[in-house]
């Protein structure tokens, strides 16, 4: 579909616009407002976020706001002065966009048997997020992102059933989510999911569009994929002056011909570099999220910089990489900040990782510490331009003190995602038993330092709720 654009002035930092890019993004930025609406009145938060539309696109006619509101046609007001003079004050204050970004979201038996184990599976699973949730419910009127890397589909594929070894001698394994996911994810707070990855299409196309309608189902935006050709629309979040747009994108290789209407992911391409640079048009700030094939890779690729630094170009504000399943460093590239591996949010990769077990980085992922780390972007849009800050979590079970305490639940294994602190006892642990609980608290304050020196973010003292990480 071809569109005409209307005249525009040049975008943020002098940067000429993409005409037809730019009215995509215009049109979507109508389509936001109606679904914003929608989730607002079925949800009953985040009045100003929304996901981007697969419908048909709206007319182009811009949506009243109160910046819009005033007379267009620029006569003068009846006392002479111009229209809109001395209504500032009258005007309430623009509100902070805020957005929180969290890293992949992957189940095993271990975690559906504690989720099934309640009478509500979905409550079950939003009480592991619990800990770290609370503090992003408490931010108001923030949008809260997650990866999804599990499909919540029927089954086409036996999940966990590896594929034929590809490059770098990795064979694919295919994931399958329950039904209660999703709406396990909504009970805790999080908005939106984005499926531009590599494990979206585990069960297949058909797969792909279950699991974007059982999203919408409980609630939850879209993010990344959506039907062709309409999928590659911006999240767009916030009041008029304080626009934020969210990007996801795909860094894979695996395309395939698509017909209009089929279920498509969006990839980190030159369609992709184009959908950046329309956004940085379009609207206030830009932060890109990147999906990555880089498993347990704990320094970025040559490659990477070379897309991140395309990406600044085109007028990404920040990006922030998922997918290596491990955290990595947080800098800047030509004065944009870079989160290079934000880690796992909720996974049991490291199930066989103890306080016991000397972590080194040859260590399978089976094993290796750090898969249990992550950390959480908040990314907030102010009048000061866009702050970024981090928490720092990890993936937190009691496999270690059940095994040797003889917990009460017999084999059913205990989850919790805890913010990590920069006191001396990093994370509230469980009242387990002595020794038990001093040998794992011991454990947990080293991986609680390893995070903060790999990340290079400099922590909140101790004694702030929650600890936060930010660049020097």
């Amino acid at each position: 579909m071809s569109a005409v654009p209307e005249p525009a002035a040049p975008g943020r930092g002098g940067r000429a616009p993409m005409e037809a890019r730019a009215a995509a993004g215009r049109i979507g930025r109508l389509v936001t407002v109606a679904l914003l609406l929608l989730t607002a009145c079925e949800r009953g938060a985040r009045p100003a976020a929304a996901a981007e539309p697969e419908p048909s696109p709206p007319s182009n006619a811009a949506p009243a706001t109160e910046e819009g509101a005033d007379a267009e046609d620029g006569t003068d007001a009846e006392d002479g002065s111009e229209p809109g003079a001395g209504t500032d004050a009258a005007r309430p204050p623009l509100r902070e966009t805020v957005l929180w970004v969290g890293g992949d979201v992957l189940l095993t038996d271990m975690i559906r048997d504690w989720a099934n184990a309640h009478d509500d599976p979905a409550e079950g699973f939003a009480r592991i997020l619990e800990p770290v949730a609370r503090h992003w419910r408490a931010d108001r009127g923030a949008f809260v992102l997650v990866n999804l890397e599990t499909p919540v589909a029927e089954r086409r594929r036996v999940p966990l059933e590896g594929g034929e070894v590809g490059p770098g001698g990795l064979a694919p394994r295919r994931l399958q989510g329950p039904r209660w996911l999703l709406p396990g994810l909504a009970r805790a707070g999080v908005d939106g999911v984005v499926l531009a990855n590599n494990h979206a299409l585990d069960q297949e196309a058909e797969g792909l569009e279950e699991t974007i309608a059982a999203a919408h189902r409980a609630g939850l935006a879209v993010a990344g994929a959506g039907t062709y050709p309409r999928h590659r629309w911006p999240l767009v979040l916030g009041d008029a002056g304080r626009r934020l747009a969210v990007v996801p994108l795909y860094d894979g290789r695996n395309q395939r011909y698509l017909d209009p209407g089929d279920a498509a992911r969006s990839f980190l391409d030159e369609e992709g570099f184009a959908q950046v640079e329309a956004a940085a048009e379009a609207h206030d700030a830009v932060v890109v999220v990147v999906h990555v094939l880089g498993e347990l890779r704990r320094r970025p690729r040559t490659r990477w910089r070379g897309w991140a630094r395309r990406l600044v170009e085109a007028g990404a504000d920040a990006i922030l990489v998922h997918g290596t399943h491990v955290p990595m460093r947080v800098e800047r590239l030509e004065g944009v900040p870079v989160a290079w591996g934000l880690g796992n949010l909720v996974a049991d990769m490291a199930r066989r990782a103890s306080p016991r077990v000397r972590f080194r980085e040859a260590l399978p992922k089976i094993a290796a510490a750090d898969v249990r780390e992550g950390l959480v972007a908040r990314v907030a849009l102010g009048e000061g331009g866009l702050e970024l800050r981090f928490l720092g979590t990890w993936m937190n079970d009691d496999r270690f003190v059940r095994w040797r305490a003889a917990l009460p639940g017999g084999d059913l294994i205990e989850f919790a995602l805890l913010p990590l602190s920069s006191c001396e006892a990093p994370a509230a642990l469980p009242a387990w038993p002595a020794p038990w609980r001093a040998e794992v608290e011991r454990w947990v304050a080293r991986r609680r330092d390893h995070l903060f020196a790999v990340s290079g973010l400099q922590a909140d003292r101790c004694g702030a709720e929650p600890t936060w990480l930010r660049l020097p």
